[in-house]
């Protein structure tokens, strides 16, 4: 079977976020069982404005793929748009991982203009192309209020972990914490509500006078944050580390933390969530958008609602003071992330594509 993975997104996981990590853990995972995956992608990261090479490699796309047979091509959110609107003999399909005309309500300004605009060309691809793969149930119902794709058009294939090198990883790094470690990893959007973390902080001292937040990330808001930490004199309350390029020291830090969390009020998924269940920590997030399908509540974790400090507070309070409930949620997490193996993730994307692709499909033993 031979694939084409249209992808002009950035291929770093500290620029890139979870939607690197997931198209390339899932391009890795492919290619493992002799599949066939050719990632189609700019050649170099010219010109520097992200936005304008993605759109200059699109416009050059049709005439790349017109030269090239493959048995299925998979366009990634706007990737493959021009694509998507002609006639074609490979079966063609849009992967939607955020939904660009959610996220864009989160943003402001110039941010939130460009991701409407982008959002536009997402819409368009989902609507022509031959199916849609997206991440929940969430955004099954966010491509269908924004983009009109019926939701029986749309299928189901979760993000994935590499469960075999986040246990080597474990093996690596025996837990060593001090039980008051409070660890953020994101890529700082406003959508990702740090700041409720900054603010929930003072709170959160009253009652356990050293807890402490580690967050890790780059982004617009990282230097919002820093401000905000100063106005509130979190001092030590807070480390802004910023971004980490190298992944097993981010996943060592895991180790080193008692409890993640993600105050996010816009999620299409989450891979954190999978790292912070198989890194065993219990995690305090929000009941917005995909979250809840990811992270069972009083399960693997607290959920409070969206943008609510004092809920954030007393959730974190609540498993800084309990370690035999963090132990409980630390077990069911490391049970329940097992089903997002990238393995058998691997297996549920091939069981979705197997009616578009010309050739029969290889499974797993």
């Amino acid at each position: 079977m031979n694939i084409a993975f249209i992808d002009s997104w950035v291929q770093s996981s500290a620029e890139g976020s979870g939607t690197a990590v997931a198209i390339g853990g899932l391009h890795r995972t492919l290619r493992r069982r002799g599949i066939r995956v050719t990632r189609l992608a700019p050649l170099q990261p010219w010109p520097r404005n992200l936005t304008v090479r993605r759109l200059l490699f699109n416009l050059h796309l049709p005439a790349i793929l017109n030269r090239l047979r493959y048995d299925l091509v998979v366009g990634f959110d706007i990737d493959g748009f021009l694509w998507s609107k002609r006639e074609r003999r490979t079966p063609y399909l849009a992967s939607i991982k955020g939904v660009l005309a959610e996220e864009s309500r989160q943003e402001r300004g110039a941010v939130r203009r460009l991701l409407w605009s982008l959002s536009r060309l997402e819409g368009v691809n989902a609507r022509n192309a031959d199916g849609v793969i997206t991440t929940s149930d969430y955004c099954r119902g966010a491509i269908r209020r924004h983009y009109g794709v019926k939701e029986q058009r749309v299928r189901l294939v979760p993000e994935g972990i590499d469960l075999q090198r986040w246990r080597r990883i474990a093996r690596e790094t025996p837990r060593h914490s001090d039980g008051a470690t409070i660890l953020c990893v994101a890529r700082q959007y406003p959508r990702k509500h740090i700041a409720d973390l900054l603010r929930a902080m003072p709170l959160v001292r009253a009652t356990v006078p050293n807890a402490h937040a580690v967050i890790v990330g780059d982004g617009p808001e990282h230097a919002n944050l820093r401000a905000l930490a100063a106005e509130l004199r979190l001092g030590d309350a807070v480390n802004l580390v910023g971004a980490i390029p190298d992944d097993d020291i981010v996943a060592h830090m895991y180790h080193c933390a008692d409890i993640f969390c993600l105050p996010s009020v816009q999620e299409g998924f989450g891979i954190v969530f999978l790292e912070a269940m198989a890194s065993g920590l219990p995690i305090v997030a929000t009941t917005a958008t995909a979250i809840p399908e990811v992270v069972p509540h009083r399960r693997a974790g607290l959920l409070v609602p969206p943008g609510n400090v004092g809920a954030l507070a007393e959730a974190l309070i609540e498993l800084l003071c309990n370690p035999d409930q963090r132990a409980l949620y630390s077990a069911f997490g490391q049970a329940y992330v097992e089903a997002y193996d990238w393995e058998c993730v691997a297996n549920r994307f091939l069981e979705q594509i197997e009616s578009f692709a010309h050739n029969t499909v290889v499974r797993a033993a």
